[in-house]
């Protein structure tokens, strides 16, 4: 994987923004840091899929429950539940995967305030986790301009940024006559 082609070590904090792929980046992602030990994962979006996370590790080794057990994935249903969870982690010496973190920052029923100071902290956290261990942002790119904000503000605390360009393509309709 590509962010692994790079150095990363503890006291860093790589980004990859994308469109829609970030379930994907997330399994080729924690496959590799299985292979090479163990990680955690928060999913912040319900994004990450076991089944193909499991058919992936599958596909690289022979040795699967014991790759399987290195990945730890942990589930955040809202932006309350977020903050709580990277509250609650010791120093890690393992890498930290943090997927899809603002899909809960985005619903209309918090308030902008709110939700403004709640990725404040929640990026003093991952500020702290950093110092331990390299910690991976997987951002789904905002769908309301009105909160683009929030991933600015994401954005900024990233030491590395991997953004995926949009995909153009153009289609022609065939004549029919």
């Amino acid at each position: 994987m590509m962010i692994l082609s790079t150095s990363v070590s503890a006291g860093m904090c790589v980004l990859v923004c994308s469109r829609e792929r970030v379930g994907d980046a997330a399994t080729h992602l924690l496959v590799e840091l299985a292979l090479r030990g163990e990680a955690l994962a928060i999913d912040g979006g319900n994004r990450l899929q076991a089944y193909p996370l499991a058919r992936a590790l599958r596909e690289r080794t022979n040795r699967f429950d014991f790759f399987c057990q290195r990945v730890l994935i942990r589930r955040a249903f809202t932006a309350y539940q977020l903050l709580a969870l990277l509250e609650s982690l010791p120093l890690l010496t393992s890498p930290l995967v943090i997927l899809d973190p603002l899909a809960s920052f985005y619903d209309e029923t918090l308030p902008v305030g709110q939700a403004r100071w709640l990725v404040q902290r929640c990026l003093q956290e991952i500020e702290r986790l950093k110092r331990a261990a390299p910690v991976f942002l997987l951002l789904r790119t905002c769908p309301l301009p009105q909160r683009r904000f929030l991933q600015d503000m994401v954005c900024r605390q990233a030491d590395t940024l991997f953004y995926e360009q949009e995909e153009i393509t153009s289609f022609v309709q065939p004549a029919l006559f």
